[in-house]
């Protein structure tokens, strides 16, 4: 099972792309460490609470083994829309054979989960290279609630291209996410946004791009991955 620690989470912030980036506005580095680090005992009970909680639904799902649970920024579009494409520079500062970013013409704005009025939200979730596999994006959203229910939270509804924005920027010059060059090659299917046009959204590093592409919402083989992720905090 695995642990949300504080130590090795604020370490984490202060390791992060958004410290690390100097592409990245400063702002965002500087309010998600001063929160984490500025929580008492009781939070991160809450928190290591809720980890214990997430890993043991993750247990026995498909390549749960592989997910790295941990805590995840998302800053207020306004700071910086992960949803779109970031700037060249940015991603060759985290690897430097990184060209420009592709993202499908038809894919629509997608979801924003930062409350109005606030810096940025705090969410557990995976923060290392993998998710779990279960399925297609049909299979996901058709599942019961009760299935996708974590201490009380549908963890199916921040599984958007705005939590996997900032998954790979967060992430920074260390291992990315669904990329080629990780053993495995895999892409995180975005439950959490809505259809276009019938097709579902799905972000993947692959050939030096960072892809924000649109593919079959039944399409449910190993490498689709899901990011199940529950809201801990709004920092404002």
């Amino acid at each position: 099972m695995q642990r949300i620690e504080r130590d090795r989470e604020i370490a984490r912030m202060g390791s992060s792309g958004w410290a690390t980036l100097d592409s990245v506005p400063r702002d965002i580095a500087d309010e998600a460490s001063r929160f984490v680090s500025s929580q008492n005992r009781a939070w991160w009970s809450d928190a290591e609470e809720l980890g214990a909680e997430m890993s043991a639904w993750l247990e026995g799902r498909r390549f749960c083994e592989q997910v790295e649970l941990g805590l995840l920024y998302v800053p207020k579009p306004t700071v910086l829309d992960v949803r779109t494409a970031m700037p060249l520079q940015t991603r060759q500062e985290q690897r430097s054979d990184l060209l420009d970013d592709v993202v499908h013409a038809r894919l629509n704005e997608g979801r924003d989960l930062v409350p109005e009025g606030a810096k940025g939200q705090l969410f557990l979730t995976c923060v290392g290279e993998y998710g779990i596999s279960a399925g297609s994006y049909e299979d996901i959203r058709s599942a019961s609630d009760v299935e996708y229910t974590v201490a009380g939270h549908d963890v199916r509804l921040p599984m958007t291209r705005q939590l996997w924005g900032s998954r790979v920027l967060q992430a920074g010059t260390g291992p990315l996410p669904d990329t080629e060059h990780n053993e495995a090659w895999t892409f995180t299917l975005f439950v959490g946004d809505e259809l276009v046009d019938g097709l579902a959204a799905s972000g993947t590093i692959l050939k030096s791009h960072v892809r924000f592409r649109l593919g079959k919402a039944n399409r449910g083989i190993g490498s689709a991955r899901v990011a199940p992720a529950i809201p801990i905090s709004t920092v404002s």
